[in-house]
């Protein structure tokens, strides 16, 4: 099983989505069955920064890549939440929990 990591650290804003999506969009050609968000030093999140994580999302699923999140903070959390969009990811409280996961698959 190939997982690939993104570890975006500072803001996920509207200065920084377009990297992002770039970034994600080149770790997917590389084809890996899992694409984890570690987000543990990410700092600050907008709603751009939530549009680039469905961005992703939703191209890892056309690309047959299981996609999931951990690591995030109160705040993108309450983000996720107040936006009805928490169920859409696969949320791992840290990476050892996401990894356990995967052994139990």
């Amino acid at each position: 099983m190939r997982i690939e990591i993104m570890q975006p650290t500072g803001h996920l804003d509207a200065t920084s989505t377009n990297y992002f999506r770039q970034q994600a969009s080149n770790v997917l050609d590389r084809k890996p069955d899992v694409l984890l968000i570690d987000l543990k030093h990410l700092k600050q999140m907008d709603s751009s920064g939530l549009g680039a994580l469905v961005f992703a999302l939703r191209s890892a699923k056309a690309a047959g890549c299981k996609f999931a999140l951990c690591s995030i903070s109160e705040y993108v959390d309450f983000l996720l939440d107040a936006t009805s969009m928490k169920d859409l990811f696969d949320v791992f409280e840290n990476r050892n929990q996401f990894e356990q996961s995967l052994r139990k698959v």
